[in-house]
């Protein structure tokens, strides 16, 4: 698989579109089902396992020799380290899902040598896409129109706009937000805070509250092939394919530097 071309990331890229939209639609037929809570005292819906469902399928039926990492299920022996492999979240935003506003979203990402190199999001409400990674251009699609190419923005002079969660704030995000000279808020639930950055709606989204690889690899495709980066706070590069699949604080950010705009050393 380390022969992956450029161009088989496209063909990829046009399939994994579809996939999403199949399931995008499912988790809008399932809207209002019912609430279970997981051993690790998360919800889950009917919409969150019919997703992944469609999702395991459909890729099983295309690529039957990569495996599959999702949340809603126990990890592939095959699944760690340099390995080629999905991770998919078939209904990021759980929360966000059930208290009935439209932060949610279906994310797949192909991760090899520990790294996002596709990633695709879709918004089930509006069947808003966005795909691309590192080695292809990110690019975003709504209902009835075309494709067209993102990228992440210089930030203003005025100061950076700062994507933030709903449901994962913090003392540690305040602590950091401090330490700027100037910021706004836009305040999104999901793996849509990425999709900000990556069209140049936002600047920076630092995440300091625990989350897993599912989480951010499509988001972190997305914005490499949109010119930003999605990096550790202690400024290393993300690793994937680690065996309980958590993910370190992280930051991800658009083309400019941003570190212009602290007043001290995070």
């Amino acid at each position: 698989m380390s022969s992956l071309s450029n161009q088989s990331l496209i063909e990829m890229k046009n399939i994994i579109a579809e996939i999403s939209l199949q399931a995008a639609k499912i988790i809008m037929k399932n809207i209002n089902s019912p609430i279970e809570i997981k051993q690790d005292n998360t919800p889950v819906t009917k919409a969150d396992i019919e997703s992944d469902k469609i999702i395991n399928a459909l890729l099983n039926k295309y690529f039957p020799s990569i495996p599959i990492v999702s949340e809603e299920r126990e990890f592939p022996k095959n699944s760690f380290g340099n390995n080629l492999h999905w991770i998919i979240d078939p209904l990021d935003g759980t929360k966000s899902f059930i208290e009935g506003n439209e932060d949610f979203c279906v994310c797949i990402a192909l991760t090899y040598n520990k790294k996002p190199i596709l990633g695709c999001i879709a918004h089930p409400p509006t069947e808003k896409l966005w795909l691309g990674g590192a080695r292809i251009d990110s690019v975003m699609k709504e209902k009835k129109f075309n494709y067209r190419n993102i990228n992440c923005r210089d930030i203003p002079s005025e100061g950076p706009t700062i994507a933030i969660s709903r449901h994962h704030a913090g003392p540690k995000l305040k602590e950091w937000l401090s330490c700027l000279t100037y910021y706004e808020e836009k305040r999104v639930g999901s793996a849509l805070k990425f999709t900000l950055i990556a069209e140049g709606k936002a600047d920076i989204f630092p995440r300091t509250t625990s989350t897993y690889e599912w989480d951010s690899a499509a988001g972190q495709a997305i914005i490499e092939g949109a010119g930003g980066k999605v990096i550790q706070m202690n400024n290393d590069a993300m690793i994937y394919g680690r065996e309980d699949k958590k993910n370190p604080n992280f930051i991800a950010f658009g083309r400019s530097n941003w570190t212009k705009f602290i007043k001290e050393k995070v």
